[in-house]
């Protein structure tokens, strides 16, 4: 996920004078403390009418994410590629498993920043997330990936009550 020198998102924002970047801004860093997070740094930007938006990188435990946010859609939605060392469980329906980026053209996005469906590979892929609440539970999901499935506990059977 190579891209132009990062900087860090906070130093990045405080240069912003657009209010709705500045609330953005002000949202991944309540998900950075949240999830307890290293800092998300500024991997591009990108116009979208008078305002410049960052693309963000996001490193969520051995998970890499690439975060675009799109405010200019109806409803507006987040953009989110997703390089993870280990398959990505159930995601709940947070996102159409089918939806393919990979061959998108997106203004200052890289080709290489975008993959297939979550439906082809579980471990790299691209989705779109409605809004916020779906960004903080896609990272929930990936915190823990790669914890016990208790589900697949030797000799229990599937039967059993709890």
């Amino acid at each position: 996920m190579a891209g132009r020198s990062k900087t860090g998102i906070f130093s990045w924002m405080e240069s912003s004078a657009d209010s709705a970047v500045r609330q953005y801004g002000a949202f991944i860093q309540r998900l950075t403390e949240k999830f307890d997070l290293d800092e998300p740094q500024v991997i591009a930007e990108y116009s979208l009418g008078d305002a410049v938006w960052p693309l963000v990188s996001v490193t969520v435990k051995s998970a890499h994410i690439i975060l675009r946010y799109e405010p200019g859609r109806w409803p507006a939605s987040f953009l989110v590629t997703v390089e993870s060392s280990a398959p990505v469980p159930s995601l709940f329906g947070l996102f159409d498993p089918t939806l393919d980026l990979s061959g998108e053209s997106l203004p200052d996005m890289k080709p290489e920043w975008l993959h297939g469906p979550y439906r082809s590979n579980q471990s790299q892929f691209s989705c779109e997330l409605e809004d916020e609440w779906d960004l903080a539970m896609l990272v929930r999901i990936l915190r823990s990936v790669g914890l016990l499935d208790w589900a697949a506990i030797p000799g229990r059977k599937s039967d059993e009550s709890q």
